[in-house]
């Protein structure tokens, strides 16, 4: 019977450590990446883009023809 809980022991710290050190490299790994900062940059670009939009006149503006606005219904194909 301490046979059992020895070797039950011996796993559980072996299970215990290797945790920790894979828990280690991880935030080793991912210590560098800042996702706030991603974030922060990603959402001026799209901003900067809504603002020129914004900015363009109406002399400025291209007509864009999409499936929605397009007088043509169907096209067949060759």
């Amino acid at each position: 019977m301490a046979k059992v809980f020895i070797l039950l022991g011996i796993f559980i710290l072996v299970v215990y450590v290797y945790s920790i050190k894979k828990i280690k490299a991880t935030k080793e790994k991912t210590g560098k990446i800042n996702s706030v900062q991603e974030f922060h940059n990603n959402y001026q670009y799209m901003s900067a883009k809504k603002q020129i939009r914004k900015n363009q006149t109406s002399g400025d503006y291209c007509k864009y023809i999409t499936k929605y606005n397009s007088s043509e219904d169907y096209r067949e194909k060759s």
